[in-house]
């Protein structure tokens, strides 16, 4: 699975990140300030899970888009918070799509995994969604 961290969220999470997959953030790849509908095209045109705390704009964007890699959510927190967060999250999707006999990236695909912050839970589901 690739990982593509937001400018939004620490870059310390590359090092969480591709201490199991390969990942990048928008100043590895010389995009610090691009306008979100510009690195999502960058983001899906080479097939990224997008790891993210902008959630309103991305949901609409891979909305509008149809199929895509896949979007992790991270809430707003310090940034000394995140790399445990992430961990979390991506034990959850090891274990989930160990479980579901597929490659984390194929599981990953046009879901959602959103780390909760009102209760340190990680809730997951498919988007879009068929009423959406």
């Amino acid at each position: 699975m690739r990982l593509w961290i937001d400018e939004c969220l620490s870059p310390a999470l590359v090092e969480v990140a591709q201490r199991r997959w390969q990942a990048t953030c928008n100043e590895h790849r010389g995009l610090l300030h691009a306008k979100d509908p510009a690195l999502y095209k960058t983001v899906a045109d080479e097939e990224w899970v997008f790891v993210t705390n902008n959630e309103s704009d991305f949901l609409a964007l891979t909305e509008r888009e149809g199929l895509h890699c896949g979007l992790i959510l991270l809430p707003q927190r310090l940034k000394a918070d995140q790399p445990p967060m992430l961990e979390t999250v991506l034990d959850y999707i090891e274990l989930h799509s160990a479980q579901a006999g597929m490659p984390a990236a194929a599981w990953m695909t046009n879901r959602v995994v959103e780390y909760c912050d009102r209760d340190n839970t990680i809730s997951t589901g498919e988007w879009p969604t068929d009423d959406s």
